[in-house]
């Protein structure tokens, strides 16, 4: 079983100074993702998470991105990330990472966690209204 305060672990280990250890905290976070009890106690990470979408090192916004993608394949992990405003920051880091003419290619992999994830969000009634008017569907 998850103890709550294992959850509460990782998701400090998210502000770590460390980019390695906030990677390998991410990806905890996001093998907690598919298990019902790692859902309902996800909203320690929630900011930590959204914050390093944005993180300078590539591996730890994969892992970020990763960790989100992983929450989405639930319906109810859909609900907890809309009502955490994720799929707005989530659209605001890939059309940041995305833009032509600034785009890398070693940013693939965390673009299709993104992408991954918002397909996922899609299938939800609620996560499709997060993501209409913010130019993330045409």
């Amino acid at each position: 079983m998850i103890s709550e305060d294992i959850l509460q672990i990782a998701a400090e280990l998210l502000k770590h100074d460390d980019p390695e250890v906030r990677e390998q905290a991410a990806l905890l976070q996001g093998s907690f993702a598919l298990s019902w009890i790692g859902r309902q106690n996800f909203d320690y990470a929630f900011e930590n998470l959204k914050e390093l979408l944005e993180d300078e090192d590539l591996r730890v916004r994969e892992a970020s991105a990763w960790a989100l993608y992983r929450l989405s394949v639930n319906e109810d992990g859909c609900q907890r990330m809309v009502e955490g405003g994720i799929p707005e920051f989530m659209i605001l880091s890939f059309i940041g990472h995305s833009e032509p003419k600034d785009m890398q290619f070693s940013d693939a992999q965390y673009l299709i966690h993104l992408l991954e994830a918002f397909v996922n969000i899609t299938f939800s009634d609620a996560g499709i209204e997060t993501l209409l008017g913010r130019d993330a569907i045409r």
